[in-house]
């Protein structure tokens, strides 16, 4: 057989939301040669400069395409609980995936779907964004070795742990803009939607990667205070705290989609004379030394599509998100699952500003509590904080072989 040359082929299933986000990346890198849109799957009309190429299942779309238009890849943009089924059909039919965040709805279906992934002998590139930053290599570089680089030859320590932190501010549209958004399950299926598990699920993938945390087995607990603000049924605002089963520093993580003001997510390696902390979606960090010396750097950064695609034409190329790299990520997601649903915070504490579908929550006290959550490791619920007097700290541990 014949290595396959010229633009890799693609398909793309979900033209909506995200989905609209790689029709953009797919349209710079045909410009550039490299890939070629060959496909859209879609359960509503999607815009009409692809009705030429919308079909209504990925079955239907691969039936009707000849052999130079059969899809290299499938790029799935599509709600959480759909990702299994429509990954498992692609590489079913031989074809290497691009699966966006998160990757499954449960631990389980990480196996299945990795198993499917090696049998068909295809690759699935996981939409994790934060991962395509050189930072976070940068900083795992720095907790793999011990210490944190110095500045001006002062040694910043020891690696003590590593924080999360994610303040955004969502309104009530984001939570009404798909039958799925803010839920736990829908029609007997699991979403698992929520702030730790979609939005802010960047921020907690890159504290683990950075940790040194790369299978499930590297976890001994993962502790979840799990709270809610807006009128949901998912968490929007969340203390976890995972434990490593080995020598990894634990990664604490305070996140929220009802802050006081939206700052840009960052993930913190402390140390006992320093730390570094990386904005991940600027590509910008800062080693701080205990004598307050300030080092910034910037970071190069990786187009997940665009590497997935240099992988198809060359194996030998590494892909930088692959899935079986996401397991612990799915056994943190598996964690919030499993407790108790999110404890909705009491209307004394919530302030709502704006109307109607662009009103908005904040929290009062929220910006300290994340706070000192992060410096003690410790829940809300533990450091007296008034709106998480009623206790919803659960722990959870993962499956023994």
């Amino acid at each position: 057989m014949s290595t396959p040359t010229g633009p890799v082929r693609v398909a793309l299933i979900g033209t909506r939301g995200y989905g609209a986000s790689h029709l953009r990346t797919l349209a710079r890198l045909e410009q550039a040669g490299t890939a070629r849109l060959v496909g859209v799957v879609d359960v509503v009309e999607p815009p009409e400069e692809l009705a030429g190429i919308h079909h209504r299942s990925l079955a239907a779309l691969l039936e009707a395409s000849g052999e130079d238009e059969r899809p290299e890849i499938i790029a799935i943009a599509t709600p959480i609980d759909t990702h299994v089924p429509l990954a498992l059909e692609a590489l079913g039919a031989g074809i290497d995936v691009y699966l966006e965040k998160p990757p499954v709805p449960a631990l389980v279906d990480h196996g299945t779907l990795l198993e499917a992934a090696q049998r068909a002998g295809r690759s699935v590139q996981v939409g994790f964004q934060a991962r395509g930053g050189a930072g976070v290599d940068v900083l795992a570089a720095e907790v793999a070795a011990g210490t944190l680089g110095e500045i001006a030859a002062a040694p910043l320590g020891e690696i003590t742990e590593v924080a999360v932190h994610g303040a955004w501010q969502r309104d009530r549209a984001y939570y009404r803009r798909s039958p799925w958004a803010g839920r736990r399950r829908r029609d007997g299926r699991r979403v698992a939607d929520g702030v730790a598990t979609n939005p802010l699920a960047h921020a907690v993938h890159a504290g683990l990667a950075i940790a040194g945390i790369a299978q499930v087995q590297d976890i001994a607990t993962v502790t979840c205070e799990l709270r809610r603000a807006h009128d949901i049924e998912a968490d929007d605002t969340t203390f976890l705290r995972i434990d490593p089963a080995g020598r990894a520093p634990a990664v604490v993580c305070t996140l929220t989609t009802a802050a006081g003001r939206h700052e840009n997510p960052w993930v913190e390696i402390r140390g006992t004379r320093g730390s570094h902390r990386l904005w991940y979606t600027e590509d910008r960090s800062v080693r701080t030394g205990a004598d307050g010396a300030r080092e910034e750097l910037a970071h190069a950064r990786t187009d997940l599509m665009e590497n997935l695609v240099a992988h198809v034409r060359d194996r030998s190329v590494a892909l930088v998100s692959p899935l079986a790299s996401t397991a612990p990520f799915s056994a943190v997601l598996e964690a919030i699952q499993s407790v108790l649903d999110p404890l909705p915070i009491g209307e004394d504490w919530v302030h709502w500003h704006g109307e109607g579908e662009l009103a908005y929550p904040t929290i009062e006290g929220l910006d300290e509590a994340m706070t000192r959550a992060l410096a003690t490791g410790r829940p809300f619920s533990e450091l007296g904080v008034p709106w998480a007097r009623e206790d919803a700290v659960a722990t959870w541990a993962p499956p023994t072989a």
